[in-house]
């Protein structure tokens, strides 16, 4: 099994290589992947068990998630299935399970631990835990998750994950943190769309690859109108075959 040094090495080659990101800041995982070649992020309620899945092509990769969980674990889940594609040559077709724990195969706990790096890699955890002096008695307390959950726009159960992994609480200090998470971070003056789930219009969702191709082949005229709106309605987005949500002024500023 990989160690976490050359796990969050690959991450961040993967910030830099991939994404052209630095190995400091929040990145926005879904924005960056719909941007690659090849690749088509597909947003669908799945199992209460299942996190996402993916599939690797010779041409195309396909990156599900779970809409059903919240937004931040959904990143997460997006990080992680790029593990399996990048890093696992062998594999094709991968289901992940939600839950982050050791019962985990080695191969889901390494992407598990990737994903925590690509989204808050080791150095960047760690200046902004010492920036922010949120350990400096050690007594942590819920509004420390809070906001690097935030910050770095990851679960709560991420964070805590990290944390422990990270060696900076242990297991009966993240059982203490996991409530009232929602409550807290509102009156800490957060949005709460970290930790819910996608709204009713993204719950079947996807972008990417896909939609660009589709496009393309509706420009060149290779496809009747029919057939391109069966292809978008197919992949979830009836916005563009019927206009959804493009009244109003556009505002450039």
């Amino acid at each position: 099994m990989k160690g976490k040094l050359e796990l969050n090495s690959n991450a961040i080659k993967i910030r830099r290589e991939l994404f052209n990101e630095d190995a400091f800041s929040p990145i926005d995982i879904f924005a960056l992947i719909s941007g690659l070649s090849n690749f088509t992020l597909v947003f669908h309620p799945m199992s209460e068990r299942i996190s996402g899945m993916c599939i690797r092509e010779k041409d195309s990769n396909i990156i599900g998630i779970n809409s059903s969980l919240s937004y931040g674990r959904q990143r997460f889940t997006a990080a992680h299935e790029l593990y399996h594609i990048f890093f696992e040559k062998g594999l094709r077709r991968v289901i992940c399970e939600k839950e982050i724990n050791n019962k985990k195969s080695d191969s889901e706990k390494e992407a598990d631990t990737f994903a925590s790096y690509l989204l808050a890699p080791h150095d960047a955890l760690k200046a902004y835990i010492e920036r922010n002096k949120l350990c400096d008695d050690h007594n942590w307390a819920i509004e420390n998750i809070i906001r690097i959950g935030q910050f770095f726009q990851v679960s709560h159960q991420t964070v805590l994950y990290r944390l422990v992994s990270d060696e900076y609480i242990d297991e009966t200090t993240s059982n203490r943190l996991r409530n009232n998470v929602i409550r807290q971070a509102i009156r800490l003056g957060y949005d709460d769309k970290l930790y819910k789930s996608s709204t009713e219009e993204r719950k079947y969702f996807s972008t990417g690859q896909y939609i660009k191709n589709v496009e393309e082949l509706n420009n060149r005229e290779l496809i009747s109108k029919g057939k391109y709106e069966e292809l978008l309605l197919d992949a979830f987005r009836a916005d563009i075959v019927y206009d959804i949500g493009e009244e109003g002024k556009e505002l450039y500023d």
